[in-house]
């Protein structure tokens, strides 16, 4: 049985242009996973009052970290996805022929396109891994609402394993400490702030266990630098301005406040982004830096740890999990975190 395996991410406008952007944002802002409001009237705000400025100035940012090759996180999904289908194949036995895609929840290349090719190929067992290590209704739950859809529309039933969660996964929680470790962190005297991608606080109080499994992830990787209490932070970045509450402490605040206390250097990590993307290159570079710098005392500095991308540790990683699903007699089985 042929298998086919989609690493999803998010999404980028297919160009740093306002018209790109703002189509972009529409179809991103208009899931029903992500919108604040029933469709009509959040249609309206979003068309009259959001998009015509927030185009405009996200464009702007995306300008500022597009590569040669397009949208760094597009470009690095597709780097990954190669690594991972070669070393996939390279195993042999029944994933000798496997193809892997990567996918985006909005924009290209979209999650259809990639099914379509998989189907094409002759796939007759599906592996989609939303590349999010903390599971949450706006992302995974986002991805996997878009696969059964697109599924559907296809008329495509194949033996489908949805991978939800890997922020207790062993390789995972080792590999972002390691990227820590091998950015110089000295445990007795850097602060380290952990930080995640904000979710809407109405998704946790009906039950999103996101913030647990954020809270789980920043113990395990302490544990594994040897922090004591109080040598790092774990906070929440780039809430959507709109009406909702969205789950906090904010890493622009708890940034500046390790830094006053900051005797050695503070870094900077985030590992619920599995790719460097708009958040991370743009917001820590342009945002985030200057204000922690700012509080920082003379001589200190703030380090930036870059996300796994297509690292060998996030290869290594991507391939487990696909090899662990797919094993003989572990179909409907449960994904189980590994401490």
């Amino acid at each position: 049985m042929r298998i086919g395996v989609v690493l999803a991410n998010t999404g980028s406008p297919a160009a740093p242009t306002p018209d790109e952007v703002g189509r972009y944002l529409a179809e991103f802002l208009m899931d029903p996973c992500i919108r604040p409001m029933p469709a009509l009237p959040w249609w309206v705000i979003l068309h009259a009052f959001i998009l015509p400025r927030r185009a405009v100035a996200s464009a702007g940012k995306y300008r500022a970290i597009w590569r040669p090759d397009g949208s760094p996180l597009v470009a690095v999904s597709h780097e990954l996805a190669r690594a991972v289908e070669r070393r996939l194949r390279g195993r042999g036995g029944h994933l000798a022929d496997c193809t892997v895609r990567a996918a985006m929840a909005y924009g290209e290349p979209s999650v259809p396109c990639a099914l379509a090719e998989l189907r094409e190929a002759g796939c007759e067992r599906l592996v989609v891994l939303p590349m999010y290590p903390q599971s949450a209704h706006s992302t995974t739950g986002a991805v996997r609402a878009r696969t059964d859809a697109a599924l559907a529309n296809m008329g495509w039933r194949p033996q489908l394993d949805f991978i939800e969660r890997y922020g207790g996964e062993r390789r995972y929680l080792d590999a972002v400490a390691a990227s820590v470790r091998s950015a110089g962190f000295d445990a007795g005297r850097d602060r380290l702030v952990l930080s995640f991608h904000s979710v809407p606080q109405p998704d946790i109080e009906a039950g999103d266990t996101y913030t647990q499994q954020v809270a789980e992830t920043c113990a395990a990787v302490a544990s594994r630098l040897g922090i004591e209490e109080g040598g790092m932070t774990c906070a929440f970045q780039s809430p959507f301005e709109d009406a909702r509450t969205w789950c906090g402490p904010f890493t622009v605040e708890e940034l500046q406040g390790a830094a006053r206390g900051c005797a050695g250097r503070l870094f900077l990590a985030c590992p619920g982004f599995a790719v460097d993307c708009l958040e991370t290159l743009y917001d820590v570079e342009a945002e985030l830096r200057p204000r922690a710098e700012a509080a920082l005392p003379a001589g200190s500095s703030m380090v930036y740890v870059p996300c796994l991308n297509a690292s060998s540790a996030q290869v290594d990683l991507v391939s487990h999990l696909v090899e662990r699903i797919v094993r003989p007699g572990a179909r409907g089985r449960a994904l189980g975190d590994e401490p």
